[in-house]
């Protein structure tokens, strides 16, 4: 037998190290995210599709976002606010003054007002990269406008749409999937969706021009 070299115990701790990243890698994001997260991190969740109404129903892990609430009329102004919050944050406004990477997609829950003229309540989120899905958790932040909270979103009904999406087109794909949901004899709304809640959902960088893909997602469980 040959006695291994220096340059061969050298190359043979190089590929043990490569193996142990390659490991941690997986280990940390185990979700093979769809085109539309566009290689940023992105929540796990499964898919499957009513047979009745071809409804899109996905069901989400449980796991840490970066959030902030903004009550006001519209959701593009709230989504403005929040963002510049949330960007803070990850810009290095926690308390490791780290820089935490932009993640997909920002998810805006939309409670509605009581009344036309009411302002209505926006919870914005940033998804917690992989790496920080953890026990300890990320930084936390520094603001007493950004909080870390542990999602336990469940199922939803999602329609997707492309462009540059405003209210009217939040509200008008909303009600076009709620009309779906009444048709399916396969799922129903569930509590947090009978309050008229709902979510809006971003992927897209705002100078992103082709290929964008927005979502609503409306809370169900099966009949």
């Amino acid at each position: 037998l040959k006695t291994p070299t220096s340059k061969s115990k050298a190359q043979m701790k190089f590929l043990l190290a490569s193996l142990l990243m390659s490991t941690s890698v997986s280990a940390e994001n185990p979700f093979s995210a769809p085109w539309f997260c566009h290689d940023l991190d992105c929540p796990s969740f499964t898919t499957r599709e009513t047979i009745d109404s071809s409804l899109e129903i996905r069901s989400y892990d449980t796991l840490q976002w970066a959030s902030t609430v903004v009550e006001t009329a519209s959701a593009s102004d709230a989504g403005d606010i929040a963002f510049h919050r949330l960007f803070d944050y990850i810009s290095g406004a926690n308390e490791k003054q780290e820089k935490i990477d932009m993640t997909a997609p920002v998810l805006n829950y939309i409670q509605p007002g009581a009344g036309p003229n009411c302002n209505s309540t926006f919870t914005v989120s940033f998804f917690v990269p992989w790496q920080y899905q953890t026990e300890s958790g990320p930084p936390l932040p520094t603001s007493s406008s950004v909080f870390i909270e542990s999602k336990d979103l469940g199922e939803f009904a999602v329609s997707s749409f492309g462009g540059f999406a405003d209210d009217n087109d939040m509200v008008q794909e909303a009600v076009a999937l709620t009309d779906k949901i009444d048709e399916s004899k396969e799922v129903d709304f569930n509590d947090d969706a009978t309050e008229g809640n709902y979510y809006f959902v971003a992927y897209d960088s705002p100078y992103r021009l082709m290929n964008r893909h927005n979502e609503d997602w409306i809370g169900v469980k099966d009949v």
